[in-house]
């Protein structure tokens, strides 16, 4: 998972209030003592500027009502001892009241817009400390498809490859290809997601018309094992993160199976559609149910055939399926599998709607393409 630096040009906790005022007390008068040899130079009503650097530096390290406070003891600190009369909470010059006034206006939107430069330079911070993140957590596996293609190309210009050797080595390039495609897909796909831009396009949609495109995409491995309850009702929700989605499950059932089929299951419980991938791998212990979700997390058990995947996979399924108005959840016991359960809401579909999947699905599955609303 993503843990930003700690170290921050603002911080994340501030200060006790107490010591906020005694800084802020602390500051007027030091304020107050420096704008006497200041008087020499300049007019006395335009030294009050020299406050709004305490203000300002109270304001953000110790917040807005500790930074108000130090505006008005200021306030009063320039009156009584800088503008005439002096030692007296009174103001002789009209002028001088316009320039206390001015002092306080501009005390508050100085500070405003420092407060907003800091909220920005926070944000950019924790921006760059989030790419230096992902940039380490997927260095090595793009690296390794990167070095296996490059490697097994090399190789291919051998020409003392037998034609046995050469069907190997090309079907490594695209074993590899394809990981390394799938990875970036993730990447966007978590890029998307994490920046709010992964809104759902939601139409009426087949669930067994998605879960079978995805096993096709799928790296088969030992196989599924399909079981599809008949006549599913229609879902409202994104097809393509839908199936990504699947797709994200089905390629880790696979890969921690133990060489075993996996097991898709789907049926409809009440207004709750229910999916189930099933694998009969070594198993998550309890304490990872949860973390697995998490974008780069690696579960230390998940090790399969030796293969440590990104930590991205689960991430961006959760993300998809909250999209879309479901819930996504593992359950496991050490030595006896993995099922990952999706949970999607069943919404009354208008009428036609769902004869319209139907003769969709229908034709999708023969290759004939259907008509759409409105042919």
């Amino acid at each position: 998972m993503i843990r930003p630096s700690s170290t921050l040009l603002l911080r994340d906790v501030r200060p006790p209030w107490w010591a906020g005022v005694v800084a802020g007390a602390g500051a007027v008068a030091a304020t107050t003592v420096l704008i006497y040899p200041l008087r020499e130079i300049v007019p006395a009503v335009s030294t009050g500027v020299v406050y709004l650097l305490a203000v300002l530096l109270v304001a953000t390290w110790f917040g807005l009502w500790v930074g108000l406070g130090t505006a008005l003891a200021s306030a009063l600190a320039f009156n009584w001892f800088h503008i005439p009369p002096t030692g007296k909470f009174t103001i002789s010059d009209p002028q001088n009241w316009v320039a206390l006034i001015v002092f306080l206006v501009a005390a508050a939107i100085e500070r405003e817009t420092l407060q907003q430069d800091l909220v920005e330079t926070r944000a950019l911070r924790r921006s760059d400390d989030i790419k230096t993140a992902l940039l380490r957590a997927v260095s090595h596996d793009l690296r390794s498809p990167l070095t296996a293609i490059a490697t097994a190309g090399e190789a291919l210009s051998s020409p003392s490859l037998t034609d046995e050797e050469r069907a190997e080595l090309a079907a490594a390039v695209t074993g590899e290809a394809q990981r390394l495609s799938r990875l970036v897909d993730k990447l966007l796909d978590l890029s998307r997601l994490q920046g709010g831009a992964a809104d759902p396009r939601t139409d009426w949609v087949a669930v067994e018309e998605l879960l079978r495109a995805a096993i096709e995409e799928t790296p088969h491995g030992a196989g599924f094992n399909v079981g599809i309850d008949r006549d599913l009702p229609l879902v409202r929700a994104d097809a393509v993160q839908l199936e990504r989605a699947f797709a994200n499950l089905l390629e880790n059932a696979a890969r921690y199976g133990g060489d075993q089929p996996v097991a898709v299951r789907a049926r409809a419980v009440g207004q709750r559609l229910l999916i189930r991938i099933v694998d009969q791998g070594p198993g998550i212990p309890g304490r990872e149910l949860e973390r697995i979700f998490e974008p780069f997390y690696r579960a230390p058990e998940r090790r399969g055939d030796g293969h440590v995947g990104s930590g991205l996979g689960l991430a961006v399924v959760r993300g998809f399926v909250e999209a879309n108005g479901g819930r996504v959840w593992a359950e496991s016991l050490p030595g006896q599998g993995t099922t990952f359960v999706v949970e999607l809401p069943v919404e009354s579909s208008p009428e036609g709607s769902d004869s319209i999947g139907r003769t969709r699905l229908a034709a999708r599955s023969s290759g004939v393409v259907a008509p759409s609303e409105g042919a």
